[in-house]
């Protein structure tokens, strides 16, 4: 009897448990249906929102844009890349939705090239019946020569706003004062007369020779400057130079400036949004019309052809110690072309080089890779695209430059680091052992012997023959003549296309429509960027470089120390390929 109790008992619980999972996993099943009615229903009205947003105003922010990004990198946010730019602002161009442009100057940070080359885009923008308006608050000569192109250009009524063009000015950090100090002493082998690079470390003044190049190449980008404004703002051309060079036109009130035809209206934000009846439903930034605009739409069919565009921006390593963003190495650039030949219908390649150099052997080793390809390579070159930058561009087909691009640099310099001086300063002495004359040249506390340093120089001669016979060969120069375009000298654009170092002067989605029109490509051909993708040890890796970086000694003494980044940065470069020749410029220059 007991037992048939039992037994009832654990059917009837039994029952009852299996009831009770089955009606919590109905609910559970409602539940996570309602959630789901309720996110579609959500994303539904956002969409119907969003699409009922029109385009009428775009407000272009750019600032600090790059080339190239890596993509799935989860350390940092992926920003938009400057092809994104440039394609979005070609769907605008043929969007009969947008009536207008704002740049907004305030956040403008863009190299001269790139403002040329957007300058381009925005007189497209103007022909297309887009009004084009620049506002800001302090207006310079990094963000005019852009705002000068615009229909109209605002300023906020206040004298606490200013407009200053100043003409130029550039300056550098010299260490060898602060090296000495600490024991330092940088040997630097160059090859080339005007090779520059490393002077900041074996004197306390520019030298001639830098100078000269300098004042050659800001000259050269200041009458242009001027140039464009007084075309585009109508202004005579000497009345704007002498009012610059005389520092008229230097912390002009926003009043002032009007009165000079430098700006046309003077309008709060809010009062110039009012007068154009620009609303938070028809006005969207340059980043959000690309993601709801451009970002998912297939550029061109491949059907009529496809061109890739491979980006190599950054300095050139060989040994990139687990770096992969911001940098080139022949392994990122194998893996760009090896995913480029994968694309559907490939007809030819451009590469965009904005780089500085760096390691004569990855350039050599990056240009043979290039040279051995199967199919037409058109360069486009970008801010910098000098030394080891214009090593690899000799792997093109056809090169093209900006008029704002420096090029050349032509030349070889080494540099050793010397530590010899700082054993008695902080009472830490080397003994070594050895065996070979050239042995110790490597060795940081041993004096580098006239003998070595003759040695370096002998080898870095057969390199600088290497960078000329590259140069002679691709660009048909014969050997002498070009000489005098190389020993380190740095060149604009247009001086590079004059004396045959480049073929033309033309912005990136120029020459990819020069590249088009000479392969015979049918309109609406198809354009692919190509980025690098990293995997998951190469993210781990990068994760953790970071955070190690992030914690050590220099980290925390650039804090506290000006310019103590570059100083520091540039002498781990130097330490890395000591006595290793490289094919490096590292100065920037900005003039707009």
């Amino acid at each position: 009897m007991k037992f048939w109790n039992f037994l009832k008992k654990a059917l009837i619980f039994t029952l009852k448990e299996t009831y009770s999972f089955f009606l919590k996993t109905a609910l559970f099943i409602l539940l996570i249906f309602i959630i789901g009615i309720s996110t579609i229903a959500i994303f539904n009205s956002k969409n119907k929102n969003e699409r009922k947003k029109s385009y009428e105003y775009i407000l272009f922010n750019v600032a600090n844009v790059n080339e190239d990004k890596v993509k799935g990198n989860f350390l940092s946010e992926e920003n938009l890349s400057y092809m994104d730019i440039l394609q979005s602002l070609d769907d605008i161009k043929n969007n009969n939705q947008v009536k207008g442009v704002i740049i907004a100057l305030d956040t403008i940070d863009l190299p001269s090239s790139k403002i040329e080359e957007l300058s381009k885009k925005f007189e497209e923008l103007k022909a297309n019946n887009k009004k084009i308006y620049a506002f800001g608050a302090y207006i310079t000569n990094a963000n005019y020569k852009l705002a000068a192109i615009a229909n109209e250009v605002i300023m906020v009524p206040s004298t606490s706003a200013s407009l200053d063009l100043t003409g130029y000015h550039y300056s550098d950090i010299y260490y060898k004062g602060l090296f000495d100090k600490l024991g330092v002493n940088m040997e630097v082998v160059r090859i080339g007369n005007y090779k520059s690079y490393g002077e900041n470390y074996t004197g306390n003044e520019m030298t001639p020779e830098l100078r000269s190049e300098l004042t050659r190449i800001l000259e050269n980008r200041y009458d242009k400057f001027i140039t464009d404004i007084s075309k585009n703002r109508k202004i005579d051309k000497n009345a704007l130079n002498n009012d610059i060079v005389n520092g008229t036109d230097t912390s002009l009130t926003p009043f002032a400036a009007r009165d000079k035809n430098l700006v046309d209206k003077l309008e709060h934000f809010s009062d110039f949004t009012k007068r154009l009846n620009i609303r938070e439903d028809n006005v969207a930034d340059i980043t959000d019309y690309y993601e709801k605009q451009v970002k998912d739409q297939n550029i061109g069919n491949p059907r009529n052809g496809t061109i890739a565009v491979i980006y190599a921006e950054g300095s050139i390593l060989y040994d990139p110690n687990g770096v992969t963003e911001g940098v080139i190495t022949p392994d990122n650039i194998l893996q760009k072309v090896e995913k480029a030949m994968q694309t559907k219908n490939l007809k030819g390649i451009v590469l965009r080089v904005n780089s500085g150099g760096g390691s004569a052997l990855a350039s050599e080793i990056i240009y043979q890779e290039l040279t051995k390809l199967n199919i037409p390579i058109y360069v486009s070159m970008s801010d910098t695209t000098a030394s080891g930058g214009y090593y690899i561009s000799m792997a093109g087909n056809k090169v093209f430059a900006n008029n704002a691009t420096i090029t050349g640099s032509i030349g070889v310099v080494s540099m050793i680091p010397k530590l010899y001086n700082a054993q008695d300063k902080y009472g830490v002495h080397s003994n070594s052992v050895s065996k070979g004359k050239y042995s110790d040249i490597s060795d940081s506390f041993a004096p580098l012997s006239e003998e070595s340093r003759a040695k370096i120089t002998q080898s870095m001669e057969e390199t600088y023959k290497e960078f000329k016979s590259r140069v002679s060969k691709n660009r048909k120069i014969d050997e002498n003549t070009l000489e005098n375009y190389a020993q380190g000298k740095i060149w604009l654009g247009d001086e590079a296309k004059n004396i045959n170092l480049v073929d033309g002067i033309a912005s990136l989605d120029e020459v990819i429509k020069i590249m088009a029109k000479d392969l015979g490509l049918r309109k609406n051909y198809a354009v692919e960027s190509i980025y690098l993708e990293e995997d998951f040890s190469q993210k781990l890796k990068s994760f953790t470089n970071m955070i190690t970086e992030k914690f050590s000694l220099s980290a925390q003494l650039q804090k506290n120390i000006p310019q103590a980044k570059k100083a520091f940065n540039e002498y781990d470069f130097a330490v890395q390929n000591q006595n290793k020749p490289l094919y490096y410029l590292t100065y920037k220059l900005d003039l707009y």
